[in-house]
């Protein structure tokens, strides 16, 4: 027998519904900040339209691409072996980025667990915590 009275649900989110709004420092971009739950959010931002020749945010709405953060309790979650966020990401990536980010909490701290080691692991084979050359 099948009981739908004792499941549990979870809707997972997505791009949709991320709310964008004038990002608060950079002119003509704009940004969107979502709690995915356990203590997990999003941050997505992006230039409007053509992004300034240097610097700035890594992406232009207009093309379809965005940067992206991920913070756990706070603090960066690494998103790349050299960097804490990652740019130029499509709507699809940051899709698949929030699907490993929500769901099975065992599954989403082994995902999380993996990115910390890939860091930790790069930076070693830098040696980039060695004392004696920083």
């Amino acid at each position: 027998m099948n009981d739908s009275k004792n499941r549990t649900f979870h809707t997972i989110k997505d791009f949709v519904d991320l709310d964008f709004h004038a990002h608060r420092t950079t002119r003509n971009a704009i940004q969107a900040k979502l709690d995915l739950g356990n203590g997990i959010q999003i941050s997505v931002v992006s230039h409007k339209d053509n992004e300034p020749s240097f610097g700035g945010l890594y992406g232009n709405a207009s093309n379809g691409t965005y940067e992206v953060a991920v913070f756990q309790d706070d603090d960066f979650v690494p998103l790349s072996t050299a960097d804490d966020v990652i740019g130029w990401q499509t709507k699809d990536d940051i899709n698949d980025l929030m699907s490993k980010l929500q769901g099975n909490i065992d599954k989403v701290g082994d995902f999380i667990d993996s990115l910390h080691l890939a860091r930790s692991e790069m930076r070693s084979y830098l040696d980039l915590d060695n004392p004696h050359i920083n």
